[in-house]
């Protein structure tokens, strides 16, 4: 680094030590800016500033240097890309979706006439609304303005939309509702992804290959789902024995952003792709709290359905979002025809119940006490039970029904209770509570995210934050 580009660097961010890169300085940097509609500012409190106070990373993750240097040498830096860049992406976003202002309004917790505004003359609102419009489009709300369509992901839209306008063979017809939902979770599996990396936690999930085998005449695809599980299982070192906690090995283990929505009942989860300005692909998982997966097992088997897809669905096959519901993944891995969701069937019901220690918990002649016993202790539903015993004797022998008491015991329900059944911020949506609720207090925390930012993806207010931060950080333990 040369002496013109220190002295910037100590110009924007105040004294810092030596040897350090750019961006490690702006992380361990106290200084703050502001940002309006258009321009950011060094933030400065006797002034009363109503923009969005930054932190110095923050600013220069989403700026750059050049910007905030201008922001020191004029008193300003201009963050507007082009003339009208808010109201343009906003627009181009919602008419992408297929969504009408309307629902984004109600989503967005504005009145309808405020999302009308954001597209026609975005500054007759605050940047603390549009942000939030932006975040619940799936848009990238630090890039807004700065970037022409705000870091979106068009693929991500277009299949939105596409399971939106018409029935598509094995995937639901999305409502408005669930499409807003599906977009703002692609925003909190971005963001959950960039701060864990800014944390230095390296998702496991990372270390596993995509596969493009989906069988062949002669090796099925629920023959593939097989292997895999038994790869996966291999990989994480969890031999032939129960799960105990699908939710805490995705969630903490993997590395895998869950978030839980309330959905259309018919739909069991989803997986989700989104790539950020960088070009850079997060994965996350969508699960339900709504419908079947009120039932523990039910549940544990969405979660491995959709780990199955998020592991080892290439991008072509994955099409950024798979929807998955109920019935389609209750159904024998060894019979349908859609070949992606019969291997991610075979790959749930194997990564839940290995085959060799489910021939051993029943070995024929199967009574209803041994479909019992695979239930019990795998976690697992009746008609995966049945369907997986079957099939691991080969197709050879009736399995009977389990006998009529077999239900979740309050073991089973403690290890995968809904992460969100209690948060400490009433205001906070289902969605933003879990992990993403934990890593934003410990980004926060460790000064990467500023007090408003923090607020602003809890949906609360910056009082309510800092008052629930030590509460929050107990919950989630973020390393």
């Amino acid at each position: 680094m040369d002496s013109e580009s220190s002295l910037y660097l100590k110009d924007v961010f105040g004294e810092h030590s030596p040897g350090l890169c750019e961006a490690e300085i702006a992380k361990r940097s106290q200084r703050r800016f502001v940002r309006g509609n258009d321009q950011v500012a060094v933030y400065d409190p006797e002034c009363n500033p109503t923009g969005h106070v930054m932190t110095a990373w923050e600013a220069y993750d989403a700026f750059g240097l050049d910007t905030l240097i201008e922001a020191m040498e004029y008193g300003t830096g201009i963050i507007l890309s082009q003339r009208r860049a808010i109201e343009s992406s906003l627009r181009h976003r919602r008419e992408e979706l297929g969504l009408s202002p309307k629902s984004v309004a109600r989503a967005a917790d504005l009145p309808v006439d405020e999302v009308r505004w954001a597209e026609e003359n975005s500054h007759r609102l605050s940047i603390q609304s549009l942000e939030r419009i932006a975040f619940i489009l799936g848009l990238d709300d630090r890039r807004l303005a700065y970037h022409p369509t705000a870091g979106a992901d068009e693929k991500l839209a277009v299949r939105l939309k596409t399971l939106t306008g018409q029935s598509v063979v094995n995937a639901p017809q999305l409502t408005e509702k669930t499409v807003l939902l599906i977009a703002e979770a692609a925003s909190i599996i971005r963001i959950q992804s960039q701060i864990q990396a800014e944390l230095g936690i390296v998702p496991k999930y990372l270390e596993f290959e995509p596969s493009s085998d989906y069988g062949s005449p002669d090796n099925p695809a629920w023959r593939v789902g097989y292997r895999l599980a038994e790869q996966a299982r291999e990989n994480l070192g969890l031999g032939d024995g129960p799960i105990p906690s699908m939710r805490s090995m995705v969630e903490e283990d993997l590395g895998i952003p869950v978030i839980q929505a309330s959905l259309q009942k018919k739909i069991a989860g989803a997986t989700v792709a989104v790539r950020d300005e960088h070009g850079t692909e997060h994965r996350g998982i969508i699960l339900n709290t709504e419908g079947q997966n009120h039932n523990v097992w039910v549940r544990r088997a969405t979660l491995a359905h959709e780990i199955g897809h998020l592991l080892y669905d290439p991008e072509e096959y994955l099409e950024r979002l798979r929807v998955d519901t109920y019935d389609a993944n209750s159904a024998n891995p060894e019979d349908g025809t859609d070949y992606v969701e019969q291997r991610a069937n075979a790959f749930a019901i194997t990564f839940l119940a290995p085959l060799n220690a489910v021939r051993t918990a029943a070995s024929p002649p199967v009574s209803g006490d041994d479909v019992s016993k695979v239930m019990q202790d795998f976690g697992i539903s009746l008609t995966s039970a049945r369907f997986h015993i079957y099939n691991s004797l080969h197709g050879q022998y009736d399995i009977p029904f389990a006998t009529p008491e077999t239900k979740p015991g309050d073991d089973w329900k403690a290890s995968e209770s809904f992460t969100a059944d209690y948060f400490p911020i009433e205001s906070t949506p289902t969605q933003r509570r879990g992990r993403f609720a934990g890593l934003v207090a410990a980004g926060h925390k460790r000064g990467l995210l500023s007090e408003q930012t923090a607020a602003a993806y809890l949906c609360c207010e910056s009082e309510d934050f800092e008052d629930n931060l030590e509460g929050i950080t107990d919950i989630y333990h973020v390393p």
